[in-house]
């Protein structure tokens, strides 16, 4: 019982250290929350003086994605991002399209190789147009292997970063070479109240919390009546499906918008469920099995990240949109502000982190339908 208190504790303590590190020190920072969260979620997994009781951590790993998913869908304004940026609209479905190819044709060659490849499809899908929490959803919903979803992880941050380290340094000026430039959407005084909804008051954070974790909790209450309804028992993929459509219906009240940090909170969640994931993996089986599932992965990537390109030079998008809707698809909303802040372009920042909770929501919808689509 000490032993099981003391796992709790650290699984919602460290993912707060994190955070507070990624705030005070670079070097954190531009490691990211999450992927310290999964790196000690390992550690803890392999160290020989503590004993992790798995089925708690699965426990917590299956609660945590279903409540962030509504926190993270709040903030979402669908209605400006059709209204405004038509261009941003176009390339992020360019984007999915092209990363639902390229899974496609992929599965095609790699279906033999393991006996969950379907289900990988769907993932892949789900976290290339949505991202972690995407997978994670997906790979509850079909009730993937917990080592697959880390081999997957781990392929995808590997990957990931190189893309990244691209998307900093020369992605602009090579796109610039052949997709035409960045032209304002918005009209000043838009852009002026973007910047103050920025700049809120953080007076009513506890009540602002209280508020949206509730509405979360109810949501994922909703999502587990219904279960029950139609199936008798707990049916995640009706859960994550419940609390997807709640959340984006929740996002058309102004009174839920408008509530400061549930996003904040919803990434919280997230960060706990990473190390309880990432506390469930053996790193020696990871090795010994990683090969086939990492080249399935750098395939749909690499080819879904090459074809976005090809058809935004087709239809004429600009190079920054291209840049900030891949960044939102493949990365979620929280490397948006680093890659706007690259493009020097602060405008784009809005229609990005639109973008981004789009993928979010519908993610699950495009990853557990493939999935279907595929399965033998």
């Amino acid at each position: 019982m000490t032993l099981d208190i003391i796992q709790i504790i650290f699984f919602f303590s460290f993912p707060l250290l994190t955070i507070l590190l990624s705030k005070k020190i670079k070097i954190f920072k531009w490691l990211s929350p999450v992927i310290l969260c999964y790196a000690v979620g390992l550690l803890f997994a392999n160290v020989s003086f503590f004993e992790v009781n798995n089925s708690l951590a699965t426990t917590i790993s299956k609660i945590a994605i279903p409540l962030a998913i509504p926190l993270l869908l709040f903030s979402t304004d669908f209605v400006k991002w059709l209204k405004y940026a038509k261009s941003t609209v176009l390339s992020f479905f360019l984007c999915v399209i092209s990363v639902t190819i390229s899974t496609l044709i992929a599965f095609h060659f790699f279906s033999d190789t393991n006996n969950e490849s379907w289900k990988i499809a769907g993932m892949l899908i789900g976290v290339y147009t949505g991202g972690t929490p995407n997978m994670s959803a997906i790979g509850l919903s079909l009730n993937v292997n917990e080592e697959t979803f880390i081999l997957l992880n781990a392929g995808d941050l590997f990957i990931c970063g190189i893309y990244l380290i691209f998307l900093m340094t020369f992605a602009q000026s090579l796109l610039l070479k052949f997709l035409p430039s960045f032209k304002s959407k918005y009209k000043a005084s838009e852009i002026q109240e973007m910047n103050l909804e920025n700049q809120k008051k953080t007076s009513e954070k506890i009540k602002d919390y209280l508020t949206s974790s509730g509405i979360s909790v109810l949501i994922l209450l909703i999502g587990v009546g219904l279960s029950y309804l139609i199936k008798n028992n707990i049916s995640v993929i009706i859960i994550i499906l419940t609390v997807t459509t709640l959340g984006i219906a929740s996002s058309f009240s102004n009174k839920i918008k408008k509530l400061n940090y549930s996003f904040e909170l919803g990434e919280y969640l997230l960060l706990v469920f990473c190390v309880a994931i990432g506390s469930l993996a053996d790193f020696r089986e990871l090795i010994n099995n990683s090969s086939t599932i990492f080249l399935f992965l750098a395939v749909v990537m690499t080819s879904s990240v090459l074809l976005h390109y090809f058809l935004a030079w087709i239809f004429r998008i600009d190079a920054d949109t291209v840049i900030i809707t891949s960044t939102a698809a493949i990365f979620s909303p929280a490397m948006v502000a680093p890659i706007s802040s690259v493009l020097k372009n602060r405008e784009i920042l809005v229609s990005g982190l639109t973008t981004g909770l789009v993928g979010y929501a519908i993610g699950n919808y495009l990853g557990i339908l493939i999935a279907y689509f595929l399965k033998p």
